[in-house]
């Protein structure tokens, strides 16, 4: 579970700044006014689904993220320079996680993105993934006091005298 969207979002560009080395901007929701310093990794939110429900009393949300990648198109190899950044992108978020308790991230797709007014003048590739998150309290904060372990066994490998051969819920089982 995260605290919120602002934490995530924190998470994400300062793993960003990190991994691409380089960049000259990296930043969520950017003011853009006539100018920004490029080459330039926007990060943001663009849409939030249902998730898988934890049980919890948590709310389960999949969050789409956006990376756009931006370049000078006026730089005489912008058009390979772009698509260069956005696969760079797409490689920084391989299964990520932002030392976050939330979901890994799973990439959609990356591709030119004309649909973002602002960012007219340069050239712009998006990256876009998701990640499925929990925000909200937990309604079963107690820990497990049973003191007990769930063991697994495959039949006919299971009954009194054979407990060796089991393994606890969670691993994978010893091949003989």
């Amino acid at each position: 579970m995260i605290e919120n969207l602002a934490q995530l979002h924190t998470a994400i560009v300062a793993g960003l700044q990190t991994k691409l080395t380089g960049m000259v901007t990296v930043e969520a929701y950017p003011i853009i006014q006539r100018r920004i310093n490029i080459p330039a990794v926007l990060v943001e939110l663009s849409e939030i689904d249902a998730g898988t429900d934890p049980g919890t009393g948590e709310t389960a949300l999949i969050g789409h993220f956006q990376a756009r990648a931006v370049v000078d198109p006026n730089l005489s190899d912008a058009y390979m320079q772009v698509r260069e950044l956005a696969a760079r992108i797409a490689v920084a978020i391989q299964h990520e996680t932002w030392g976050l308790e939330i979901g890994i991230s799973q990439l959609l797709q990356a591709g030119e993105d004309a649909f973002k007014p602002e960012l007219d003048g340069y050239l712009c590739w998006m990256v876009e993934w998701t990640h499925e998150l929990h925000l909200g309290e937990s309604v079963w904060p107690y820990p497990d006091e049973t003191g007990l372990t769930l063991m697994l066994g495959l039949y006919p490998d299971t009954g009194t005298g054979k407990e060796e051969l089991y393994w606890e819920a969670g691993t994978d089982p010893e091949v003989p």
